[in-house]
């Protein structure tokens, strides 16, 4: 082998002598390291580092000031080329200083540090302005960025993220100026292919580096978002159906089909994990040009699609067929069962079904159409391959998730299962089998060229990834994944990522005079010194499809316990239990750089892998028969415990989660993780900075207490502390309860969350001044769930006007700090009042436990804290009414077979959020299931059961059944001494009114108040001697069993006891879809 060249090119860097020996010293250094680590290395050790920054810095100022003003690819030179005048020497230096920066950077997250050390990056960024920089030297500098973002991907993902290489380079491309430059990148309408790599690029730069929120609003305030959608919309329209192939064939603004990927990618990246962003595509004005309606014409979703549009768009996918019943056109049943005849002109395919069984006379068969955009992308998912169809399918799959959350007056939500089940699952889970290492074309990827082989990897890592996110919380999706063998697949795929990887990772010969004592002192140290080494790009792999299968497995299980227990008898739980292991280097980063590329998927997890393993134990934990055997056999408590002092506060969120799971009671691992310190780690992740922690840990804490021995219940209240409980269930002292607005966490009238659209008196709102009264019509029965479905098609959102409220809408919903504080605020007394009210819970009804949190608290505090979670806001504690307002309390009261007692219907918009007002109630309940003393301090509580007895009007049934559980314990006579107690409880009773609301939750519709209620009448009639006012054929409360023991107003004993108490104990949560999930 020849003689390096390398010192001679970097004396000339260093000691330039004209600009054509410099750009031949470029050419000659680069040629030189291209796939030669340890010259790479040298030409670092020597200081290259620094001569190539300054020759980007300088020559950028020159070359901005020439071409300052004149837009790239629209230059009179040739539309994106140059011509032979324009391309200087200037530019050719640093055109090759650019490719030398690109090669380095291939060599791995050890030379991206020098690199950023020399200051090499903002000189790349600021060649990003298309009006300053030549075209190809711009589609250069973004492939260049390129190299670097790839290169910081293989760093080792269990540094401290705050001195990351990512956070590094993220930090410096996320400024208004490169944005700007990059969405002037993405505006250009050239033909070129140099411009067209350019717009590619930008794309994949954005999706690469888009992660967090904040990255992505500066993306939105820039215009990037409305750029990539009117490219998108520009490629789409070459599918119209509608157009004529002539002018399809002349929109010369759209983007050869080959970039679609990239574009879907980074509009996916953008959008995730926000709705705002979500919303903002899909009203942007290119996908409603599109996709939406002529002017003039009506449209059935929110400016969406009218119906000959939607039509011409369906006959680019199969046709899905119901059957549906003429008497009830709400129900419908698939397969098909009958023939279809297809009328002229309709020559597109549709689903094969069964016509084996005749159709019935009152029966008819309808198709099942999608909105436009749904349509066009199930149509490109259908027809490409790879990126292509996975890209559609992701973003199908962000799609779909806001219209779950934002479902508006949609006519495709309640076919949308279907589509996805029959025409995207399928192409999901072949692209996981084709994918997966165990299938035969990965038998046979080492004949594959280098291309192929790294898109066949992207599929493995990002396929079960757009699963996950499509069937998460939906059963039918997760039910056609199963039907398509895809569990076999993802344990397989999960099993193989732990195989050993071959590395050809060797030290380095080194000379014995180390090349550090003899570097140049005029060398800038901090740029000439190669960084350590990041991941093999193998284990790198094997960590992200170990990651991804977790993860869908995970989000495939969630719902049904039948599938918990295959993945079980799959063989996965001993894998799960190794994901749960983090990285041992995490404890000692001085790790020797030579050893470092030895690292294989066995040595421990990344961050990213530990939280898909606690999502996937959270998930399989569920399960009660799971939770006894398989994960009690493999030892799941020890790791998921010592996760919850992991350095990541994100890990430690979801280890709380699964943490929540394993101290249930009937979880035989809750001894062990007691024993090893649960508790007093929860208190103190009780008081962290981070709300999603502190929730968690409370919520873990409330399993955790029930049924504990008397003196660990009170241990465990002394270490969270009074104080603390009494501070989070006043809330936030700066929050004014009397004039807090209407907001989306308040229910209406209705007992219904009320659409923020309603919050007139919110000063961030953004509406029209005057707007029409079939619009506040609209927005009332939109804010409604139970008058939304009655929408007639087309009321809504069809002006600009509309689309920028509900952009409004949900832009607050998302982003208003206030409303998403006081949200997390009442999550958190949520879960505080669930504390309160296991705390008091005891097999045996001996109210110690009640007498101890009064002695706490104390009578007064305590009663005044409960009062306030059900009291209407505005109200005072000390206002005193002599008789109630809401029945007629006369010594003539109308007959229990008469009408109904008339009461004044409460302003239920004034009162506290429903989540407090059921948790204060069950509670109350709680108390009167205590001693007789305890049931008559609860009745001398005047302002207390005065709130309380509006209460048993409320249109929510989980409000009124607690109530009648209420005042069944309040009458409940303990014993033949407690008798003479109880009649005068039941006489103050009938004074405060509860009597009459009693009788009127007896002709509640509900099954279950009605029995409660009108077992609580019988037993107060025979204690006030007044059996024939109460209806006959009850059995008396004493043959129930629900007034003494476990089974009075507590978790055991009654079979018909407390519908409600299961969700603070049991495996079946009544939000959130799981312990610690968040919405």
């Amino acid at each position: 082998m020849g003689r390096s060249t390398i010192p001679p090119a970097l004396i000339e860097l260093s000691n330039p002598s004209t600009p054509e020996a410099q750009v031949n010293a470029l050419r000659n250094l680069k040629n030189e390291i291209v796939g030669h680590e340890q010259r790479k290395e040298l030409a670092v050790v020597h200081g290259v580092i620094k001569p190539l920054a300054g020759l980007l810095r300088s020559e950028a100022r020159k070359g901005g000031k020439r071409r300052r003003g004149v837009m790239n690819g629209n230059s009179s030179a040739g539309r994106g080329t140059e011509s032979a005048g324009d391309w200087t020497t200037e530019d050719e230096l640093r055109f090759q200083a650019t490719l030398v920066v690109g090669s380095l950077a291939n060599g791995g997250p050890g030379f991206i540090t020098p690199l950023l050390a020399g200051d090499t990056l903002p000189p790349l960024l600021e060649a990003l302005a298309p009006n300053e920089t030549p075209p190809k030297l711009v589609e250069k500098t973004l492939r260049t960025l390129n190299q670097i973002v790839d290169a910081v991907a293989q760093e080792k993902p269990w540094w401290d993220s705050l001195l990351s290489l990512s956070y590094s380079v993220n930090e410096r491309i996320y400024t208004k100026p490169v944005l700007d430059n990059m969405a002037e990148i993405l505006a250009q309408t050239s033909r070129s292919s140099v411009v067209h790599q350019q717009i590619s690029l930008a794309a994949r730069l954005i999706t690469k580096t888009c992660r967090e929120d904040g990255q992505r609003k500066l993306l939105l305030e820039a215009g990037v978002l409305d750029l990539l959608t009117a490219k998108m919309a520009a490629i789409a329209a070459l599918d119209d159906p509608s157009r004529r192939p002539e002018s399809r064939s002349s929109n010369g603004d759209a983007l050869p089909l080959m970039y679609l990927p990239d574009i879907l990618e980074a509009i996916s990246a953008i959008i995730k994990d926000s709705h705002y962003n979500t919303a903002r595509f899909l009203y942007s004005q290119s996908i409603q040009t599109l996709f939406g309606w002529p002017k003039g014409a009506s449209s059935s979703y929110d400016g969406y699609t009218s119906s000959s549009q939607s039509s011409s768009w369906d006959k680019l996918i199969p046709r899905l067929q119901t059957l549906q019943s003429k008497s009830d056109p709400y129900t419908k049943s698939w397969p098909a069962l009958g023939s279809y005849t297809s009328t002229i002109g309709e020559s597109y395919t549709r689903l094969p079904m069964d016509s084996t069984q005749p159709t019935s006379s009152r029966n008819v068969i309808t198709d099942e159409s999608e909105t436009p955009l749904f349509t066009w992308l199930m149509f490109v998912a259908r027809r490409g391959e790879g990126r292509e169809r996975l890209a559609a399918c992701w973003l199908l799959a962000l799609l779909k998730k806001f219209g779950e959350r934002w479902p508006l007056s949609d006519p495709s939500k309640t076919t949308r299962e279907r589509h996805f089940s029959y025409l995207v699952i399928p192409l999901v889970v072949k692209m996981i089998e084709e994918a997966s290492p165990t299938s035969v074309n990965a038998k046979n990827i080492s004949a594959l060229s280098p291309q192929a082989r790294a898109d066949i990897r992207f599929v493995l890592e990002r396929s079960p990834l757009v699963l996950a996110e499509l069937v998460a919380g939906n059963k039918t999706l997760q039910n056609a994944a199963v039907d398509a063998r895809i569990l076999p697949t993802l344990v397989g795929i999960l099993k193989k990522s732990f195989d050993p990887v071959t590395t050809s990772t060797k030290p380095l010969w080194q000379p014995k005079v180390s090349i550090a004592s003899a570097r140049d002192p005029m060398i800038d140290p901090a740029s000439s010194i190669v960084g350590p080494p990041g991941l093999s790009a193998d284990v790198l792999h094997a960590f992200k499809y170990r990651e991804s299968s977790l993860l869908a497995l995970a989000a495939v299980a969630d719902t049904q316990d039948g599938l918990r227990k295959l993945i079980i008898e799959m063989g996965a739980a001993g894998h799960i239990i190794e994901c749960l292991i983090p990285y041992q280097g995490a404890i000692i980063p001085s790790s020797s750089a030579q050893n470092a590329g030895s690292t294989s998927p066995k040595e421990g997890n990344p961050d990213s892998v530990l939280i898909a393993a606690c999502k996937l134990t959270r998930s399989l934990s569920r399960s009660i028969s799971v939770l006894r055997t398989s994960l009690i056999d493999h030892g799941i408590a020890q790791p998921s415990f010592d996760l919850l002092t992991h350095a990541n506060v994100k890990v430690q969120i979801a280890a709380t989660e699964v943490i929540t799971n394993l101290v249930l009671e009937v979880s035989p691992m809750r001894t062990e993780i007691i024993e090893a310190g649960a508790l007093k780690t929860l208190c103190e992740h009780c008081r962290s900075a981070n709300f999603d922690l502190r929730y968690g840990s409370l919520w873990a804490l409330k399993h955790l207490c029930l049924g504990l021995p008397y003196a660990m219940k009170i241990h465990c209240l002394e270490e969270l502390g009074v104080g603390w409980l009494v501070q989070v269930l006043n809330g936030e002292p700066a929050k004014p309860a009397a004039s807090a607005p209407l907001g989306m966490g308040t229910p209406n009238a209705a007992g219904e969350q009320v659409d923020i659209l309603n919050a007139v008196d919110d000063p961030h709102m953004d509406v029209d001044d005057e707007p029409s009264s079939s619009e506040d019509e609209d927005t009332m029965t939109d804010s409604i769930p139970s008058l939304r479905r009655h929408q007639r098609p087309g009321s809504r959102y069809t002006s600009a006007t509309n689309i920028r409220d509900r952009l409004q809408q949900v832009k607050n919903d998302e982003q208003d700090v206030r409303l998403n504080n006081e949200r997390d605020d009442i999550r958190l007394q949520e879960q505080a009042l669930d504390f309160i009210r296991n705390f008091i819970t005891e097999d045996k009804a001996s109210g110690e436990m009640i007498d101890h949190l009064l002695k706490s608290f104390g009578h007064t505090r305590f009663f005044e804290l409960l009062d306030a979670k059900i009291r209407p806001k505005g109200s005072s504690a000390t206002q005193s009414t002599s008789t109630p307002a809401y029945w007629t309390n006369t010594p003539q009261r109308p007959s229990f077979s008469s009408s109904a007692p008339t009461f004044a219907q409460p302003n239920w918009a004034a009162y506290p959020a429903i989540e407090l007002i059921i948790g204060t109630l069950y509670i109350l309940v709680h108390l009167a299931n205590g001693r007789p003393q305890h049931r008559s301090l609860l009745i001398s509580q005047t302002q207390l059961m005065q709130h309380v007895l509006p209460l048993l009007s409320h249109p929510r049934r989980d409000i009124r059944l607690p109530c009648a559980w209420f005042i069944n314990n309040l009458v409940w006579v303990e014993d033949q001494t407690d008798e003479a107690a109880t009649r005068d409880r039941a006489q103050q009773l009938r004074q405060l009114g509860f009597e009459e609301g009693a009788r009127l939750l007896g002709r509640d519709m509900d099954l279950d108040i009605r029995e409660r209620a009108k077992t609580a009448i019988e037993q107060m009639g025979k204690l006030l001697g007044d059996n024939g006012r109460s209806s006959g054929g009850y059995a008396s409360p004493a043959g129930t069993g629900f007034g003494g023991g476990a089974g009075a107003g507590g978790d055991g004993g009654s079979v018909s006891g407390l519908s409600q108490i299961g969700r603070l104990g049991s495996l079946h949560p009544h939000r959130h879809g799981g312990w610690g999930s968040r919405d």
